[in-house]
């Protein structure tokens, strides 16, 4: 145990032992309290003996044993119980709390408390059957606990990935809500679906796909998996219809819904309706086109007058491909030299394309080349985007010369 924690018992040590002579000044001593009093002093010189030699463990014993849990110092063996987990110091926390639930005077308040408590601790110590099952405790009673409990028991099915008991304890905590269902229950019957489809049992991921549009109809991501399952079905008209609505739901998906549009109105045989498409849908809504160019740079496959339009200019707004597009720009050669030069960028960027991340979370930053609808640092739900645009200093800084994000 670091040197800190010694010094973080030592004031406790001197409350306690003041606290025992106060007491003792006040009241006419019994012979009862007199040997209490001396027993306390010494235990005060027992436990101080123990810091000075760095013996914090033996101290925390002698401490316990010293200040009994009652109304005017439980919140002491709260605060150190805290403190201690809060430092990283979780077994020691354990033993404070575990010694408040020992006591069976204690008011339900209080005890209920004390059990959530040693929950966090649990949790911090990665003890995640312990905490479920006093989790378990202050859900199934009548506790003023139980929106708590029942939120702490939703995170440990997430880390368990145990989707079908999360979805119990969230209509759980519904009943309890004003608002109703939470709609990241769509993202727990997303995760059955794919699970379904791992295995290959194409009727289960549907019906999960069902349960998924029921707790939220606009689910992006159960929109996803059914586009995923008419593409993969052969219905390029339902997949289409699909990313289409994705993209009108929220558009900083351009980058990973185009490419599967397009090809879905490839396999209708309807190139031309997907070049009206991308014409009507950056006219409407400018603020998509660069996302249209983003995709259209990594997969290679837009030919449309309208895209073409929104790369080039992605390029020109970009101050570092706009100074690229002036160096390889030829003197002369006009509109025909400026669209080769642009060629050459839009595919040197590609290349480049699949070197860093194409996913960020707008709560806390991290990054990645995998979509996580619940973000592996963060743990929200529902942050993650496509990232529409390329990080030229990751380019400078790799070691290799060259990188994108």
């Amino acid at each position: 145990m670091p040197a800190d924690s010694t010094l973080l018992l030592i004031p406790l040590f001197i409350a306690a032992a003041a606290a025992g002579w106060f007491f003792a000044r006040k009241t006419a001593p019994s012979a009862t309290e007199q040997r209490r009093s001396e027993n306390l002093s010494a235990e005060y010189f027992e436990g101080l003996n123990f810091l000075l030699n760095e013996q914090p463990d033996k101290a925390l014993e002698v401490f316990v044993r010293m200040v009994d849990v009652d109304s005017e110092t439980i919140e002491t063996h709260f605060a150190l119980g805290n403190l201690f987990r809060r430092r990283g110091e979780v077994y020691r926390a354990i033993r404070i709390h575990q010694n408040i639930v020992e006591r069976p005077e204690l008011p339900r308040a209080q005890r209920e408390q004390a059990l959530r408590a040693l929950a966090d601790d649990y949790l911090k110590a990665g003890l995640l059957d312990r905490a479920e099952a006093l989790l378990q405790q202050l859900a199934d009673g009548s506790s003023t606990r139980q929106s708590e409990a029942l939120e702490r028991l939703v995170s440990i099915y997430e880390q368990e990935r145990d989707w079908e008991k999360a979805i119990v304890v969230q209509d759980r905590l519904a009943a309890l809500s004003p608002e109703g269902r939470s709609p990241i229950v769509a993202h727990y019957y997303c995760e059955l679906a794919e699970e379904a489809l791992k295995r290959e049992d194409v009727d289960a991921a549907r019906q999960s796909l069902r349960h998924a549009r029921s707790a939220d109809k606009g689910s992006i991501r159960g929109r996803l998996l059914r586009a995923r399952l008419a593409t993969e079905e052969g219905d390029a008209r339902l997949a289409a219809r699909l990313y289409t609505r994705v993209l009108k739901a929220d558009g900083a998906f351009a980058p990973l819904v185009l490419p599967p549009l397009r090809r879905a109105y490839e396999a209708m045989g309807e190139e031309a309706g997907f070049a009206e498409f991308i014409a009507e849908a950056v006219h409407e809504r400018p603020e998509l086109q660069p996302g249209v160019a983003y995709a259209a740079i990594v997969d290679g496959g837009f030919d449309d007058p309208a895209t073409s339009a929104c790369i080039r200019q992605f390029v020109q707004q970009n101050p570092v491909l706009d100074d690229l597009l002036d160096i390889l720009r030829p003197d002369r050669g006009g509109r025909d030299a400026e669209e080769k030069s642009i060629r050459r960028i839009t595919e040197a960027l590609r290349r480049l394309s699949g070197r860093g991340p194409s996913y960020r979370c707008e709560n806390c930053g991290f990054a990645g080349s995998t979509l996580f609808w619940q973000c592996p640092t963060c743990k929200s739900w529902d942050t993650t985007r496509p990232v529409a645009y390329f990080r030229f200093e990751a380019v400078l800084d790799s070691p290799s010369g060259s990188g994108a994000a």
